[in-house]
């Protein structure tokens, strides 16, 4: 795959279906010195769902949908690098330190694609799932047994470094496909209404906020740490992006 290929795919849907061709024409043509531009244009047509074009009815939607639950997959893969963590908890025990769950939580509800309640969509729907989520699961439970039995703990070396590397492959695997599951429910289901959807990426946004607003403030009560200023930071960017999506789509498409 060369870089004009690879650039082209990091936009919209649509847009890739529009234009795609014209942008890899001109990545191929400008060389390497079009690249940042061309990444950029990315990032800001991501942030701007009321700029794509429409293939087919309620497009934009549904390719928002899928976004929404990435972006909630990237953040539990963030956090669970960061744990164990005192300052972002999902424990009843610790109300102050879940309450970023709240809005989160909240948001991924409001986008929840509706399956038609029909008995073969629900079928083909279920048999698909069951075949995207096969092989996850299989990696997980290996993953879990191994776990279980003791052997991870007895690991050093190279064995220990591999086997930490296949956790995370692993819980990236598991988050992939379950976005490609809900991707399938998106081609049947009914995705949610526009402004449903905005208030799902301005919930998600504020939970997200939240979180990198406790994180920054346990930073500076203590000493600041590398990693948790990373965390800090990457939470952030990601409300940012969640609530600024939200913004646009409710203001171009409402």
């Amino acid at each position: 795959m060369n870089a004009a290929t690879l650039l082209t795919r990091l936009y919209p849907p649509a847009v890739r279906e529009r234009w795609g061709a014209d942008i890899g024409h001109e990545v191929s043509t400008s060389g390497i010195r079009s690249w940042p531009d061309t990444l950029m244009g990315a990032v800001r047509l991501w942030l701007h769902p009321g700029d794509w074009p429409e293939t087919c009815t309620g497009q934009t939607r549904r390719v928002l949908t899928v976004a929404l639950f990435a972006l909630t997959a990237a953040t539990g893969l963030l956090l669970r690098s960061a744990e164990p963590s005192s300052t972002l908890t999902a424990d009843v025990h610790h109300p102050t330190g879940s309450v970023w769950l709240v809005p989160l939580l909240v948001g991924v509800g409001l986008a929840v694609p509706l399956p038609p309640l029909r008995a073969a969509a629900l079928r083909r729907l279920t048999a698909a799932a069951v075949r995207t989520l096969a092989a996850p699961a299989t990696a997980a439970l290996t993953l879990c047994l191994t776990a279980w039995s003791g052997l991870a703990g007895h690991l050093t070396g190279p064995a220990d470094a591999a086997m930490v590397l296949f956790y995370w492959l692993t819980l990236g695997f598991v988050a992939l496909r379950l976005c490609t599951v809900v991707a399938h429910v998106t081609r049947t289901a009914a995705p949610p209404t526009t402004r449903r959807l905005s208030t799902a990426l301005l919930s998600l946004g504020t939970g997200l906020a939240l979180a990198a607003g406790q994180n920054l403030l346990a930073l500076v009560r203590t000493a600041p740490h590398p990693g948790s200023l990373t965390d800090t930071l990457t939470l952030g960017l990601l409300a940012a992006a969640a609530i600024g999506t939200g913004h646009d789509l409710r203001r171009t498409k409402g």
